[in-house]
């Protein structure tokens, strides 16, 4: 199946794939003991064991991804910055990230996720007579995982599970990832996807990892429409062009993530907070954050703009992720029946046990079984904690999806926080540094009315930002350098003015006389130390002479 609708440029870096990696982080003979259980058992994870090595390993061994060689993926960027992570395909849910880290350009490995995966595809249809559950009912991995070929995944490289090529990983490549008035760079990124049927449907399971720090998960659905109807008054889907005796029935597909974050070398002092920016009557939006101490199930609220994050402490400026919910609209929300629905991001206590968004106890009767059961008041406060983040669309079918539909992709986006210093990848391009023009001695009286502007220029004609302090009192200088405002304290003053691009800043200074004042003043208009000792010094020799 040729995946046009993906595209690529760039290489990748040859790996020796594998079918499946531990869930947690083991020592190498722990690891050798584990895989040969892996076999006896099956290839459905064994959570309850796994758990039970303790969290100890995980947290002893965060700087080193727990898999062996062909288990794991490593991708560095043009810009110093590095993925590493450990992958598996397994039945239900096929495509498990664990152990994923990332290296800033210059920077040290940080821990960001213990594991990721989708853990559940709900298809909800509008006349509420069916309802799937792909992953728990059916699988995305085994059997309904489909064979890539060449064509499948251009210039990059097909990764094996078991005897046949079904994943593909590739580096990815876009325009103006960062862009200045004269310069751009393609921002880069390594992308993992596999491609799974489902009934009709084709599920293309995608995530792509950027070298500013990123994650993207996201979800293809294609492939053909699955229910419709001979009665065609029923309002619950359009009956298409060419075939007139068919209401193909609209649905909601909703994909449920699931995300074990343990930003740094702890997995137990993540914290979770909400920001919302709530209108006020006089137009403005004010920031409302708040940190929570127990698991949550939270809705998106539009009016709100809201964000959340998961931080790796208490303090501002620790490493952080900010999920922004961008898609409201399609929101599938059906309580009497699946109550779990009315929400769209959930916060538990990690439990291998709490493997599946929903219809968890298919696989362990002794397990709760949604993802809203989980989230039952126990405290996160120094806990290993989950994100469960819900994404849906609601397809409505087209005259253009007959028979073969368009892919729909949907997804979201994890920003890193105080994770990069500043733009990387523009750091690796060549610049010089503004450098002023003109700048002279000014001098006015008090109640003069100022307008005058900076001047500064860049060799590379990026955009410039001015700063200034020592100003009389009365001036002031907006960040593209111009002075406005009256002058109104005689003085003389000093100002310090700088300069920036992208890159550099540039400092000056010049001198500023209001009025006629012979003795230099500071800036604050406050005679220094030393004139004010030589004025006193004077005094007393004066006072002597007339004695």
């Amino acid at each position: 199946m040729a995946m046009n609708h993906l595209q690529t440029s760039g290489s990748s870096t040859p790996t020796t794939p594998a079918t499946r990696t531990p869930s947690r982080c083991l020592t190498r003979l722990a690891l050798s003991i584990m895989l040969s259980l892996c076999c006896l058992i099956g290839h459905e994870p064994a959570g309850g064991l796994l758990s039970s090595l303790g969290l100890g390993f995980r947290q002893a061994l965060a700087a080193e991804p727990a898999c062996e060689a062909e288990f794991r993926i490593t991708e560095t960027f043009a810009n110093g910055a590095v993925w590493d992570m450990c992958w598996e395909s397994r039945i239900r849910e096929n495509l498990v990230l664990s152990d994923v880290q990332y290296s800033a350009p210059d920077g040290e490995p940080l821990r960001v996720l213990s594991s990721a995966r989708l853990s559940q595809l709900h298809v909800a249809y509008d006349d509420s007579d069916v309802t799937y559950n792909d992953v728990t009912q059916y699988g995305l991995g085994g059997g309904y995982l489909l064979t890539l070929t060449d064509a499948d995944c251009p210039q990059g490289e097909l990764l094996p599970v078991q005897t046949r090529p079904a994943i593909c990983r590739w580096r990815g490549q876009s325009d103006n990832g960062y862009r200045t008035a004269t310069r751009s760079v393609e921002a880069e990124s390594l992308n993992l996807f596999s491609v799974s049927q489902v009934g009709a449907y084709a599920y293309i399971i995608s995530w792509t990892f950027y070298d500013d720090g990123a994650i993207e998960p996201g979800i293809g659905a294609t492939g053909a429409l699955q229910r419709s109807s001979s009665n065609l008054d029923l309002p619950y889907g359009r009956v298409l062009q060419n075939d007139p005796d068919t209401l193909w029935l609209s649905h909601t597909h909703n994909y449920y993530w699931r995300l074990d974050f343990d930003l740094g070398k702890s997995a137990t002092d993540d914290r979770f907070s909400e920001t919302r920016y709530v209108l006020q009557n006089d137009g403005r939006r004010t920031r409302q954050s708040e940190t929570f101490d127990t698991e949550q199930a939270r809705r998106i609220d539009p009016e709100t703009q809201q964000t959340w994050q998961i931080s790796a402490s208490a303090e501002s400026d620790s490493p952080a992720y900010t999920i922004e919910p961008v898609r409201l609209g399609h929101r599938f929300v059906r309580e009497e029946v699946e109550p779990y629905s009315a929400y769209d991001l959930f916060v538990t206590v990690a439990n291998d046990c709490e493997r599946f968004a929903s219809q968890n106890a298919r696989f362990n009767p002794d397990c709760l079984n949604h993802v809203l059961q989980y989230v039952d008041g126990q405290s996160i406060e120094e806990q290993d904690i989950v994100l469960w983040h819900r994404v849906g669309f609601h397809h409505v079918p087209r005259s253009e999806d007959q028979r073969n539909m368009h892919t729909h992709w949907d997804g979201f986006v994890m920003q890193p926080q105080n994770i990069l210093t500043g733009t990387s990848s523009l750091a690796t391009l060549p610049n010089s540094p503004p450098t002023f023009l003109d700048l002279i001695n000014l001098e006015n009286d008090p109640g003069d009315l100022i307008h005058s502007h900076l001047s500064a220029e860049d060799p590379d004609n990026d955009i410039l930002t001015f700063t200034a302090t020592g100003l009389p009192p009365g001036v002031r200088m907006n960040t593209r350098g111009h002075l406005q405002g009256s002058t109104q304290e005689a003085g003389n003053y000093t100002v310090s003015v700088d300069v920036r691009d992208d890159h550099y800043q540039t400092s000056s200074s010049f001198a500023w006389k209001v009025g006629d004042v012979p003795v230099t003043r500071r800036s604050s208009g406050a005679l220094s130390p030393w004139w004010m000792g030589m004025l006193a010094l004077l005094l007393v020799v004066r006072r002597r002479r007339t004695i």
